[in-house]
């Protein structure tokens, strides 16, 4: 009975270490998941806030819809709009310091640091079909992916695979009544 107990001596002990392994990596995975799921979360926190910023210039535009071609203009929000309370600005340029505000973050502040919005953010309008507007918002993501095709933010940050787009059309209906014949 002695020589089958001396042999068996320290399974229980490998034993034991091989369940700890396998917890571990079973930890490590779990780790690994809860950090995709976060950077997954903020992903679409940003974009959920680039949708709402873009439709908020849309609604903007649709108001003033007899200079909706003052509002063509790129990299708004790259830089401080400053004051948008000016009395001399026209409504279109009111809207796009506004909005070149609230691309900056002025929506949410932490003490002194605006932080409503997404990292390195800024705001395209182009014009490109008669009374259409192509509204766009580019920011730098937190995890590489495919390249847009929009060329709003385009070489403005590290990788183009960083980059990404969101885009409104908004189409200004013309209400003229048709020439007589």
């Amino acid at each position: 009975m002695t020589t089958q107990n001396a042999t068996q001596q320290g399974v229980a002990l490998i034993e034991a270490l091989i369940a700890m392994l396998i917890v571990a990596f079973g930890v490590l995975g779990f780790v690994g998941l809860q950090a995709r799921t976060t950077v997954a979360n903020l992903e679409g926190y940003q974009r959920s806030q680039a949708l709402i910023l873009v439709n908020d210039m849309a609604e903007r535009m649709n108001l003033n819809r007899a200079n909706a071609m003052s509002y063509v203009s790129n990299n708004i929000g790259a830089t401080d709009p400053g004051n948008c309370s000016g009395s001399a600005l026209t409504a279109a340029q009111k809207d796009l310091c506004e909005w070149a505000a609230l691309i900056r973050g002025a929506a949410e502040t932490q003490g002194s640091t605006q932080v409503g919005a997404m990292l390195n953010a800024r705001g395209c309008i182009t014009n490109p079909a008669a009374n259409q507007y192509l509204l766009a918002l580019a920011w730098q993501g937190v995890q590489a992916s495919g390249a847009p095709v929009n060329t709003c933010g385009k070489d403005a940050y590290s990788s183009e695979d960083m980059r990404r787009v969101v885009t409104v059309v908004v189409q200004i209906a013309n209400l003229s009544p048709p020439a007589a014949p």
